[in-house]
């Protein structure tokens, strides 16, 4: 019975995928982690020291919405900064989330706010809190049309996930867009 469902979910988001105007983009860019403490969160500088690489498929549900699928990794410190013997490890997190975009029309192109859920793997070599759980995200991007079919994208991004020590991050990419 899972299995049926689950094919029937697959191909109901698939047909319309290839039905209707569908895009692909690549971002590359940097990240901050905001570390949480029992009083608020801290944050040293606003470098973004950190790397983050993005894929992401998405079509039009409607003229100005988007459904994007987004794959991504980001590298960043990783542990709980706040326990009595803090373990914060260089590591990253890989993600796959599933966003609503909804855009509006520019002069210079588009722009857009976006929101989702997804979930977020931890990998690094020690931290206690390795493995899998759910996530949010956020944020706004804009495009740069270089031609009916290719663009430049720049894209801001909050991510909020559920791990023990509630890791925030914050990611500024940019990248290329094409029209499927």
């Amino acid at each position: 019975m899972k299995k049926a469902a689950l094919l029937l979910v697959l191909v109901t988001l698939a047909v319309p995928a290839f039905a209707q105007n569908s895009q692909l983009g690549i971002l590359l860019g940097g990240s901050k982690r905001f570390f949480a403490t029992k009083d608020n969160v801290q944050s040293d500088n606003w470098k973004l020291s950190n790397s983050v690489r993005e894929v992401w498929y998405g079509y039009s549900l409607e003229p100005d919405t988007m459904l994007k699928i987004k794959v991504g990794e980001i590298t960043a410190p990783l542990g709980d900064a706040d326990a009595d013997t803090p373990n914060v490890q260089k590591g990253r997190i890989e993600h796959l989330d599933l966003a609503i975009d909804y855009r509006f029309s520019e002069t210079f192109g588009t722009t857009g706010i976006f929101a989702g859920a997804g979930l977020y793997k931890q990998r690094s070599g020690g931290t206690p809190d390795e493995g899998t759980d759910y996530g949010f995200s956020f944020g706004a991007n804009a495009d740069f049309p270089l031609s009916r079919r290719y663009g430049v994208i720049v894209e801001g991004t909050y991510h909020w996930v559920n791990y023990s020590y509630k890791p925030r991050f914050l990611t500024l990419t940019g990248g290329l867009r094409i029209k499927l």
